[in-house]
């Protein structure tokens, strides 16, 4: 084991190993993960990289999710070449479908908000849905296509930053906790993994919906909070749409083993991490808005993870009262699109700190 690494990432789930594989070649860094890489909110995502088509309107926050998406065909380019696995990126877009006039209405204002901004964005009536996306819901009026938009695979991004980080020479520690902490002043100096001490010189809390429960690590008020999401993978003859297909908080995603997602619930029930039958008719429901010639699809698996939930969303930055701790969590929903933008944040702290 490292004893004076000079980043201690606590996290094993793409935000941190994004940031091991941005930091690793050029600091010491030590990766410790409570149980296995990526096995909570990072592999139980469907791994949509939503833009455009998603809710944030301008601002900073938009312009970190459009630049952390546009990072991701070379990223994937690399750690292909780096490790030989494909993260199956995909430039899919999401087809997102409008049911009722107000729908419309709202959609159509949002197309040409986002034409305006400069992405690419096609409007599809009823007859041209039809064409696109043949199993689509036929009552809908139309649909946008967020053409840009696209899809990674998160286990295999997972892997493949990780497999890229251990090329650096950054070792992980799996299932494992870290179990205390010791300060003096405004600095962490000690940290306990297990039974043993190691004292790095800057430590990144990418600890997931498990942040604020890192004994003597996380920062007193530290707000992050399990989020339970319900998936469940169908297995059609044929996707009903190439694209990501989209209706309010619902969505199809199509993979490349031929499974299609559907997702999520958003469920603020603890640490409760399970499917249940409530679940599951919500899940159900969203099938039958988007395409309700699947409902006779047979289900081949469900599963559920917690994601880690932030009042005012993703936190990022160095940790108050404490100089050598950088917070890296809180991402919610958008923890595999903005990993890329998350990694290169901290990678310039740490730069700041040298």
């Amino acid at each position: 084991m490292l004893r004076t690494p000079d980043v201690l990432v606590i996290g094993g789930g793409v935000i941190g190993c994004a940031v091991a594989h941005a930091v690793g070649g050029r600091a010491t860094t030590l990766v410790v993960e409570r149980g296995a890489l990526g096995a909570e909110a990072t592999t139980a995502a469907a791994g949509v990289l939503a833009v455009a088509s998603g809710s944030e309107m301008e601002g900073p926050r938009l312009e970190a999710r459009r630049a952390s998406a546009e990072a991701f065909p070379r990223l994937a380019a690399e750690l292909l070449d780096a490790t030989g696995i494909d993260v199956e990126y995909d430039r899919a877009g999401v087809l997102e479908l409008c049911l009722d006039e107000a729908d419309e209405t709202a959609l159509r204002a949002r197309v040409a908000a986002r034409r305006a901004e400069g992405f690419r964005v096609e409007w599809l009536d009823a007859r041209a849905l039809s064409e696109t996306a043949r199993g689509a819901n036929p009552a809908a009026r139309g649909a946008a296509l967020f053409a840009d938009d696209g899809l990674v695979h998160p286990a295999r991004l997972v892997d493949a930053l990780a497999g890229a980080a251990r090329r650096s020479g950054t070792p992980f520690l799996v299932g494992t906790e870290v179990t205390a902490a010791e300060r003096s002043g405004d600095r962490i100096t000690r940290v306990r993994i297990g039974t043993d001490w190691i004292a790095p010189a800057t430590v990144v809390l990418a600890a997931g919906a498990w942040a604020a429960r890192v004994p003597g690590v996380a920062p007193p008020g530290l707000d992050v909070r399990p989020a339970r999401g319900q998936m469940l993978a169908l297995r059609p003859p044929s996707p009903p749409s190439p694209h990501i297909l989209s209706y309010a908080d619902g969505y199809l995603v199509p993979r490349r083993d031929g499974e299609l997602l559907v997702g999520a619930t958003v469920e603020h029930v603890g640490f409760e991490k399970a499917v249940t039958p409530a679940g599951l008719e919500a899940l159900l429901a969203k099938v039958a808005l988007l395409a309700p010639g699947l409902r006779d699809t047979p289900i081949v698996r469900t599963w559920a993870g917690l994601r880690p939930w932030a009042p005012d969303g993703p936190i990022v930055g160095r940790a108050p009262d404490t100089t050598n701790l950088i917070l890296a969590c809180g991402h919610h929903r958008n923890g595999i699109l903005l990993a890329p933008h998350t990694a290169r944040a901290v990678s310039r702290l740490l730069d700041d700190t040298a």
